[in-house]
């Protein structure tokens, strides 16, 4: 646990203790609001995906919002477990729970909040089904959708038609319908995006349609996420998009999404400058994250981010950048993966106009489990 410097309401950001995670309200607001205006026009909703954030003070924000299923998404058991204790009872862990402790865990949220969960494997549904029969409460259950990542998830076809009807029949689980993961988010292309997109939403919806002929009654369609959201949202037979980057963004998603604007970034300090050409700061990867690629500084032309080791970051000052930075000086980077750099921090300094209004505590920051 970080101990961080706490300075009172009003200061301004640029005093604030580097590095720092520095959230702008207003521009945080602007893309819940974005977002929410979209899905409360379209017939399928929002289910914000808050693994990106881990913040419940967000999670709450984009639930108010509106145009939501009215519930949240998480990615583990520790991150369901943080946000049920802030009042929310409608949980989606669109993950496998395999293991007996995780779904004795998993059965125990579910006398406190409508809890659903994936599987892609019939022993796994007679374990989650025993725990749960023997625990008195009932679990909704979605069969995960392999639609082309070859990860998790089983085959769109008669194996997700067998697997619903298990399901459906076994004590203690309610056949909820479907989940889908995609990595298209890779893509800058907008034709090949909208296309790859479609494809892999389409194998899910064919899944359901064959459940349906087969009697099975499908009341979720989960897939989709922040860079397809539009797409996702837009095809018949889907019901909700678990979407979360939107709301803090980062420079990874941008790239496809510039409706929305990074409102989350790290400030950081400029400690050394060797040469004419380089710069120093005191944030690195253990501040930023660099496991799927390195920040950018945007609001200094002629600024880029050369590395980042542990607790530095390296930058490359080119002859067009107008200026000089100088130790002291106050670098802004925007994470290339968001929920990467959350992960880092315990807290959050939210501010408005350039000062401080509120430090929020990343509850949620290292709940893998």
């Amino acid at each position: 646990m970080e101990r961080p410097i706490f300075k009172p309401v009003g200061t301004p950001v640029e005093q604030l203790d580097s590095p720092a995670l520095v959230v702008d309200l207003s521009v945080l607001e602007k893309n819940i609001q974005t977002m929410s205006s979209f899905f409360q026009q379209s017939d399928a909703k929002l289910r914000p995906h808050v693994e990106p954030h881990r913040c419940p003070a967000i999670a709450h924000m984009q639930l108010a919002a509106g145009g939501t299923v009215g519930g949240i998404c998480v990615t583990t058991l520790g991150q369901a477990e943080v946000f049920s204790q802030s009042g929310i009872t409608d949980i989606f862990v669109a993950n496998l729970v395999v293991t007996r402790q995780k779904i004795n865990r998993l059965c125990a949220l579910a006398r406190h909040a409508s809890m659903t969960v994936a599987v892609d494997s019939p022993g796994n549904v007679g374990d989650l089904s025993e725990v749960a029969s023997a625990g008195g409460v009932e679990l909704d259950v979605v069969v995960y959708i392999n639609t082309g990542l070859n990860g998790c998830g089983v085959e769109p076809g008669q194996a997700a038609v067998d697997l619903a009807r298990q399901v459906r029949d076994a004590a203690g689980l309610s056949f909820a319908g479907l989940m889908a993961y995609d990595d298209s988010s890779l893509m800058e292309d907008s034709e090949q995006l909208s296309t790859e997109s479609r494809r892999r939403v389409q194998q899910v919806l064919d899944a359901r349609e064959m459940m349906e002929k087969a009697g099975i009654e499908i009341r979720v369609v989960s897939v989709g996420g922040t860079h397809n959201y539009e797409i996702a949202g837009s095809m018949d037979g889907v019901t909700e998009v678990p979407a979360g980057s939107y709301a803090l963004m980062d420079q990874r998603h941008r790239r496809q999404r510039r409706e929305f604007e990074p409102a989350a970034r790290i400030l950081a300090t400029v400690a050394s400058v060797p040469d004419a050409g380089t710069a120093v700061t005191d944030a690195g990867q253990k501040a930023i994250g660099a496991d799927t690629g390195l920040p950018v500084v945007e609001d200094l032309p002629g600024i880029e981010v050369k590395d980042l080791s542990a607790e530095h970051g390296g930058l490359t000052v080119s002859d067009s950048f107008e200026g000089r930075l100088g130790i002291g000086d106050k670098v802004w980077y925007t994470p290339w993966d968001i929920g990467t750099c959350v992960n880092l921090h315990d807290y959050m300094h939210a501010a408005r106009d350039g000062r401080l209004e509120v430090v929020w505590e990343v509850l949620a920051r290292g709940r893998y489990r």
